[in-house]
Order: structure tokens, then C-alpha cells, then sequence
């Protein structure tokens, strides 16, 4: 039994769509690469947050034990103790130690990908092949006729 030659255009030209569509249509393998790249981002961004964390709760334990540093984070923020005698210079800051909240990562919103190539492969690649072998038989035809 001989199989016609559009099934197998279409057949071929189903298995090239659906490669392109596995490599770079919408939830490809270029998406998967860039989610992975999105969560090792996360990643480092929670590890990063729980060293921040852990300096904090150090700093929290130690200002409940020590009235001392208790003292001097005070004057940091700008209390001072009655009877105590301030002297602010001019032109010098003193040295605040704020913490950073981490990065913040937001991911990109997603944007319609642009698929119809492959649709338009799929749907005209049996056409042009279609079209190709019959002119290419055609023309086989027609020299064969000449001679």
C-alpha cells in the first residue's frame, strides 16, 4: 500500500512544528531556562535574607542584655538621657547602620509570544512541499516528453 505523498508532508511538517514549538514556542525550553534563572535569583535572595535575619535577632539578644549597646543604639536614634549635654558638629554624620530588605525581584509580566510563525510553518510547509514535488514532476514530465 502506498502511502500519498500529502500524508507525508503533513506528517513531516507536523514533527518540524512541533520541534520549534519545543525549543522556543510559548513554555518551551527557553521559558524552562529562564524560570530556572528566576529561581536561583530567589534563591540567593532568601539566603541572603535569612543572613539579615540572623544579625538582627544577634542584635535584638544582645540590646536586651546589654544596657550598654541598649545606651548607644539610643543615642543613634537621637535619645539621649535627662541632664545629658549634646554636641552636634556641623557637616559630620554619624554612622547609621540601616539593613537592607534584599533585593526585590519581580518577575517580568508575560508577554504574548509571538508563535504564528511556527502555526504558519505548520499549516504551509505539506503546501510547499505539495507544490514542489508536483512542479518537480512536472518538469521530470516534460523532459521526458522531449526526447
Amino acid at each position: 500500500m502506498k502511502i500519498p505523498r500529502i500524508v507525508i508532508y503533513i506528517a513531516f511538517s507536523f514533527v518540524v512544528t512541533s520541534l520549534l514549538f519545543f525549543f522556543f514556542g510559548s513554555g518551551g525550553l527557553l521559558d524552562y531556562d529562564n524560570l530556572l534563572a528566576y529561581r536561583a535569583g530567589l534563591q540567593e535572595n532568601i539566603v541572603g535574607l535569612e543572613g539579615t535575619n540572623d544579625d538582627l535577632l544577634e542584635e535584638v539578644q544582645a540590646l536586651g542584655s546589654d544596657p550598654e549597646r541598649l545606651a548607644l543604639q539610643a543615642r543613634e536614634l537621637g535619645y539621649f538621657r535627662e541632664g545629658e549635654k549634646v554636641i552636634r558638629i556641623e557637616g559630620y554624620k554619624t554612622g547609621k547602620s540601616y539593613y537592607t530588605v534584599g533585593k526585590i525581584l519581580r518577575r517580568k509580566p508575560k508577554q504574548p509570544r509571538m508563535d504564528w510563525p511556527f502555526k504558519a510553518l505548520g499549516l504551509g510547509l505539506p503546501i510547499l512541499l505539495s507544490f514542489v514535488s508536483f512542479s518537480v514532476r512536472r518538469h521530470k514530465n516534460r523532459e521526458a516528453g522531449n526526447r
